[in-house]
Order: structure tokens, then sequence, then C-alpha cells
């Protein structure tokens, strides 16, 4: 079923040419194959989330503070907790729960910080359903933070 899912989104993509709709309310589903963009929270140029075919595209996501000018204080572990608490909310206004991500890309400031992302990032998924993932260390990130990560979830 979510292999299907997965096919037919890429194939969308790939053969749509995807009309394009705006989703203030962060509530429309994409439509005959089309993406549908959904605003971010932040005040940044880029969309939170893009749903094409059933699959949600979560946009990379740093340990932002509440105000979005900087990071939470504590470091790799307090950024790794605050990205998942906004994960959480992300995906349930789609109606969709960590049981839904299949896919996962981690970008690490430092990547000495590998064991302590890890430490959270397993707590955060079913034992045995951990997402398909991808890590790099990269030179720099957003706001100075010390771990992105960029997810895909999927409606059953």
């Amino acid at each position: 079923m979510m292999r299907a899912a997965i096919l037919a989104a890429l194939a969308a993509v790939a053969t749509s040419g995807c009309s394009i709709k705006q989703d203030p309310d962060r509530e429309a589903a994409a439509a005959g194959g089309g993406a549908t963009y959904h605003v971010s929270d932040l005040p940044y140029p880029f969309s939170d989330a893009v749903e094409v075919g059933g699959v949600l595209y979560l946009s990379g996501d740093i340990g932002v503070n509440d105000a979005g000018d900087g990071v939470v204080p504590g470091g790799v572990e307090a950024e790794t907790r605050r990205i998942f608490a906004r994960m959480k909310q992300r995906l349930a206004r789609h109606d969709l729960t960590m049981d839904d991500v299949f896919k996962c890309t981690v970008m690490l400031a430092d990547m000495s910080e590998w064991p302590a992302f890890n430490a959270i990032y397993a707590q955060q998924f079913k034992e045995g359903r951990y997402p398909a993932r991808s890590a790099f260390g990269t030179n720099g990130l957003a706001l100075g933070a010390r771990v992105e990560l960029e997810c895909w979830a999927v409606r059953r």
C-alpha cells in the first residue's frame, strides 16, 4: 500500500506538471496528482510541506525558538527534541503521525554529535519501524543550528 502511494507520487511529479495550489489553512489535499503547498509558520521563503499523491514532503527543520530568529539553547540534544516536537505538530496538522514517516535526511554541523542525535531519534519511532535514512555532515546550517532534519510521510 505504502509502496503504491510512493510510486504514484513519483509518477505524478514526473508526468503531471503539478498544478500548484496555495494552502494558507494547511488543510487542502492534493488533487489530481498535483502539488499542494502548505505555507510555513516561520518568516522565511519556503513551504512547510508539499503534498503530492498522498506523500507529504516536510521541509527541513531546525530546533528553532518560538520567535523563529534563532535556535533553542542547549546544543544538539535540545535542538533535536525541539525538531521532533515541531514535527509531531506539523504532522498532526495533516492528520499524520510519526508512524507515517518513511524517509528522513539528517544534516549535522558536527558528525561527532551523531551519537547524541541518534539517542533522541531512536526514541521517536517504534523499534523495528525506523524510516529509511540518510545523514551527512555540513559546514553550516541556518541560524547556526547543530542539526537539521527533513522527512517524508505517507497517507495510509
